[in-house]
């Protein structure tokens, strides 16, 4: 027989929805904002700008999103690069910089490990095609 505590939402419940609100604000900052594009962004100084602990902003993003912060803003970096290789003429190297990378190594793995190819491999398969970008 089910019990009237059944019914109330657990410690994980309510620690699931202050997951999702924190994630949910994340996303809308890094849509509106595009902090991402700055080369010195940190997790410090990420959650700053959330107004949350570092500690809290990276445990609501490994539980929900099952990665840690630097792939998530890395993940949003290659999304930019793979818009502005679609749209733009500007050499990959400027759109490594402009997408928020320092190196190009970093630039090249994480561009490989989000798409699966490289910049020159992304420009050339879907240029003009109007394919998305991850």
């Amino acid at each position: 027989a089910k019990t009237a505590q059944d019914d109330e939402p657990t410690a994980d419940d309510d620690d699931l929805a202050e997951d999702q609100a924190i994630i949910d604000r994340l996303d809308a900052l890094m849509r509106d904002r595009a902090p991402y594009r700055d080369p010195d962004l940190t997790l410090d100084r990420l959650a700053r700008r959330l107004g949350l602990p570092a500690r809290r902003l990276s445990a609501a993003v490994n539980r929900r999103l099952d990665r840690n912060v630097s792939q998530l803003v890395n993940d949003h970096r290659v999304a930019e690069a793979c818009r502005l290789l679609s749209t733009t003429d500007d050499p990959i190297t400027r759109i490594m910089f402009d997408a928020g990378f320092q190196t190009k190594s970093n630039f090249n793995r994480e561009f490989r490990r989000v798409t699966g190819t490289t910049p020159s491999g992304w420009r050339r398969d879907r240029r003009g095609a109007g394919a998305r970008t991850p």
